[in-house]
């Protein structure tokens, strides 16, 4: 038997397509308008942050954090093993070293006595990479950071709702930078992002630097005196981009904010459904969720632990008898060509080699049906029955 899983993590419900139908109709603007405003002005009071503005994809926004941090070659970069490779990127093209911390094995977010051992006077700054929905330890990390006049980046790619002792991921740090991908829990059509600060200089470098530095003029003469506006140099020496979000974007985005809470409370539940009907099936370690945190669920990973088997065993299995793809995540950014390449060696975190060798992530999106459901955790149950009875033979 095969079965098909949708691509997208979090589905339009058939009034919002209607809606987002009406909004390409209605909008006076498909560029930095009136919806992305909104967005923004909704994205910041959810979070309970000061500023907020929509970006191309996340990779945008931490470019824009990597060149306000001012990092430039000879600083040093603190950034997990584990990751997206889109967490390191910005700092790797503005030729910062890379320090690689390993995980924490039970929650397989970023280690904070392992950032702590690493830390130098060259440390500019951490990246605090939100993993699989469950927030790093951001209170040690401040403390750290604040102790040593490091800067914070929390990649919330994919956390958007997920909270740390009552505060919402990309909070915490100086800078906070979300994902709107179509396998995001909020996804704006494709692609889409949102970097917050409620630091007010770095929200007017960031207002110089997401649209081609176009701002308006002061005290202008007319609206079109001396020109529709000014491009500005928002940081001397550095050139401004292009992250517009579309318009169409920030409305769809901003449909699903207004629901993520629901959305992540039925991703839980999921979650714990899996976590509950295989807690007998000792040789999965899922993703542990500290008492002190909110995860936001995004995904559904976990060790295969076994002394008859190896993780590629079951995945195999899956596939070829049960139609169901799982899939391994992330390669590290150490065993990559381009960091290799870029003078990392391989193999430099213990803990994130052994998580990765082993680790399977299982299909998970926000609207998963319980036939599906039941199908995924049965088929689970039967492949590792099989491997244990083959194991005792």
């Amino acid at each position: 038997m095969k079965v098909d899983f949708p691509a997208i993590q979090t589905k339009h419900t058939e009034e919002e397509v209607r809606l987002i139908s009406e909004s390409i109709l209605n909008a006076k603007s498909l560029s930095m308008g009136a919806y992305l405003k909104e967005f923004e002005d909704n994205f910041a009071s959810y979070l309970d942050v000061k500023h907020a503005f929509g970006v191309s994809n996340a990779t945008s926004g931490l470019d824009l954090t990597a060149i306000i941090s001012g990092v430039n070659e000879g600083d040093e970069v603190i950034v997990p093993v584990h990751t997206f490779t889109a967490s390191a990127l910005p700092f790797l093209k503005r030729k910062a070293k890379l320090i690689f911390a390993d995980i924490d094995p039970e929650t397989f977010v970023i280690d904070v006595a392992d950032i702590e051992s690493k830390i130098t006077e060259k440390t500019k700054v951490i990246v605090a990479v939100h993993l699989y929905g469950v927030p790093a330890a951001m209170d040690k990390i401040m403390d750290l950071a604040r102790a040593n006049n490091i800067l914070v980046v929390e990649d919330c790619a994919q956390a958007p709702g997920a909270e740390y002792k009552g505060k919402k991921v990309g909070t915490w740090g100086d800078f906070g930078c979300f994902s709107f991908h179509g396998q995001k829990n909020i996804t704006t059509l494709g692609e889409g992002g949102m970097i917050v600060t409620n630091n007010d200089d770095f929200a007017n470098k960031i207002l110089g630097l997401r649209k081609i530095g176009a701002r308006p003029f002061e005290n202008q003469e007319k609206y079109w005196k001396p020109a529709m506006s000014n491009i500005i140099e928002a940081i001397p020496g550095e050139f401004p981009e292009n992250y517009a979000l579309g318009e169409i974007q920030a409305f769809a985005g901003n449909l699903i904010l207004k629901r993520i809470d629901d959305i992540n409370e039925r991703r839980a539940n999921y979650y714990n459904r899996f976590k509950d009907e295989l807690k007998d099936y000792s040789e999965l370690k899922f993703q542990k969720v500290p008492t002190e945190a909110k995860s936001a669920y995004h995904l559904l990973p976990a060790r295969f632990v076994s002394d008859y088997a190896h993780r590629d065993d079951l995945i195999d299995m899956l596939f070829s008898e049960y139609g169901i793809k799982t899939v391994v995540q992330y390669y590290p950014l150490d065993r990559y060509e381009l960091f290799m390449n870029n003078g990392y060696a391989p193999n430099t975190c213990r803990k994130s080699d052994e998580f990765f060798d082993n680790m399977i992530s299982f299909p998970f999106m926000s609207d998963m049906e319980d036939s599906m459901i039941d199908y995924m955790i049965n088929s689970i149950k039967e492949c590792i029955n099989k491997l244990r009875n083959n194991g005792s033979n």
